[in-house]
């Protein structure tokens, strides 16, 4: 849609300067030119002006296109990672150093046997297992929230303006999406599962706080038997 957009830019940069230059040159031609030419010149100006014109145009249009999709894929290439296209490392920190005051829930995500799978498997049955898992957070997340592949099979979720109650809720659809959706490839059909840790992250809370308490929920995850969602305000009991 935006490259759509971008060609009837393009053709309407071609046209309205052309239509401009052929205005300006009969308007130079009107006051300088004897009245006895004017006719003879005017008669044939424009179709020259179009003829020469709309080429050089459609030619610099066609640049500042290219220009522009080059600039989107390095846009690209930097916000999202290639594998997932969730949001990389990088622009996850971005986004919230732009809110510094944002308030929610931080979820930390993690495959469940992940190095069993490459080992059984091979990478590329890996990869497969962490672009499908992906695809189920981001699936059960609103556009507002951030999705980020953290690292290997890691991820870190941000739920924009959520209760505890709330966070506790979407992190269970998300396990349990995960958990009823196994990746099928080629190669092998790989039942998945994950363990997913929580943290409120309070209004000018350092977000690399809230990261921390939800990856020391994660391990309790882990060591409780894994895939399962703890959060850091369950208490032993209720995990």
């Amino acid at each position: 849609m935006i490259e759509v957009r971008q060609r009837k830019d393009m053709w309407t940069f071609a046209v309205l300067f052309t239509a401009l230059e052929v205005a300006f040159l009969m308007i130079v031609q009107v006051w300088f030119y004897p009245p006895e030419m004017r006719s003879y010149i005017l008669a044939r100006e424009p179709l020259l002006t179009l003829m020469i014109s709309m080429p050089l145009c459609l030619y610099l249009g066609g640049q500042m296109h290219e220009n522009y999709l080059r600039k989107q894929e390095l846009k690209s290439l930097t916000q999202r990672d290639r594998l997932t296209q969730a949001a990389t490392r990088d622009f996850f920190y971005e986004r919230l150093e732009e809110e510094p005051d944002a308030f929610g829930v931080s979820l930390m995500v993690d495959i469940d046997f992940f190095k069993k799978v490459n080992d059984t498997h091979g990478h590329m049955v890996g990869d497969a297992v962490i672009k499908a898992v992906a695809e189920v957070l981001r699936a059960n997340c609103r556009e507002e929230d951030i999705v980020c592949r953290f690292g290997g099979e890691e991820f870190v979720i941000f739920l924009h303006k959520v209760s505890p109650e709330q966070g506790l809720d979407i992190a269970e659809r998300m396990r349990r999406s995960v958990e009823a959706s196994p990746v099928r490839t080629e190669a092998a059909t790989v039942a998945v599962t994950v363990s997913i840790g929580g943290s409120l992250k309070q209004v000018s809370e350092d977000i690399d706080a809230s990261i921390g308490s939800a990856d020391e929920a994660l391990y309790r995850a882990k060591e409780t038997g894994r895939n399962r969602a703890v959060m850091e305000w369950m208490t032993p009991a209720t995990a």
